[in-house]
């Protein structure tokens, strides 16, 4: 016989049992998790719970997102920590709760849902219920090539901030999906060392999430660059004279720089990465816009 689930939103009281779910498992940190509601876009209704008794088996979290697409910021559900317990899985549970998700999701008026999913099983509950894919992950390794790229790569300022924040803004009318926040900056004094702009004479016309060789990661790390309105191969170029060998680049399926790193002779290999959304009443037309990292 098998065990009657009951399934609901949060209330408080419920971080104990939730974290005897979530911890053991390596799903979050019990500091992180009790701290959850320090963020303005997450409400109550967007944890959903499946419990049997006082246990809770199941649990999702789902917090609000803006993004630029179509050309304007529109709110989306952002679905993060999906877990079901081990030994109650295959019972529908995990389908519950993203469909009570997305309910809440329609019913506060986003334009839809977006997650990224890392392996198959997930991949395919969420195209259950009702995901498509958008973009998978590639790696490549990018060689070194002196040239003569009148675009420089230099250290990031702190009085390039808000260049960079209108950059990222600029990016997102061309590619999907893109997080935007007017008055959130992702690049600030705790992070810029992490990052490098790109300069064209005295204008700073890009910027990238350009880690260096470390043991972590041996090659270094480029994330696609960030310049609105510039020839990809001039950009590629100019990351090949910055560089003094070879480094990792990440991109996805379907991006302004997949074709010219090709073009190049490199090879993309797939990684698990993928990210995928919903759309509510009215389909997003991605058929004009490239797609981009998260």
């Amino acid at each position: 016989m098998r065990n009657t689930i009951t399934y609901r939103h949060w209330q408080p009281g419920d971080d104990n049992a939730v974290l005897k779910l979530l911890v053991p498992a390596e799903q979050c940190s019990e500091n992180h998790y009790r701290k959850k509601f320090n963020s303005p876009s997450l409400e109550r209704e967007g944890i959903r719970l499946a419990l049997v008794g006082e246990r809770v088996v199941g649990h999702v979290l789902g917090s609000r997102a803006s993004l630029i697409v179509e050309g304007k910021v529109q709110d989306f559900g952002l679905v993060t920590l999906v877990f079901v317990a081990p030994d109650m899985r295959r019972q529908g549970i995990a389908t519950r709760l993203m469909q009570d998700l997305n309910a809440y999701f329609e019913g506060k008026g986003y334009r839809g849902s977006i997650l990224y999913v890392e392996t198959v099983e997930a991949y395919q509950l969420y195209q259950k219920v009702g995901y498509q894919e958008v973009a998978r992950e590639l790696r490549t390794e990018l060689s070194s090539r002196p040239n003569s790229s009148q675009l420089k790569w230099k250290a990031v300022e702190q009085e390039d901030f808000n260049i960079l924040h209108e950059l990222k803004r600029c990016w997102g009318t061309q590619n999907f999906p893109v997080f935007w926040n007017s008055q959130d900056k992702d690049i600030h004094q705790f992070n810029m060392k992490q990052y490098r702009a790109l300069h064209r004479g005295k204008d700073i016309i890009g910027y990238a999430k350009w880690d260096e060789p470390s043991e972590h990661c041996p090659h270094g790390l480029i994330q696609d660059p960030i310049v609105p309105e510039m020839d990809p191969v001039e950009v590629i170029a100019s990351v090949q004279a910055a560089i003094p060998s070879p480094r990792a680049w990440q991109t996805t399926e379907g991006s302004i720089y997949e074709i010219p790193l090709r073009s190049y002779g490199c090879i993309l290999k797939q990684e698990k990465m993928v990210d995928m959304v919903a759309s509510f009443c009215k389909d997003i037309d991605l058929t004009k816009i490239h797609r981009t990292l998260w």
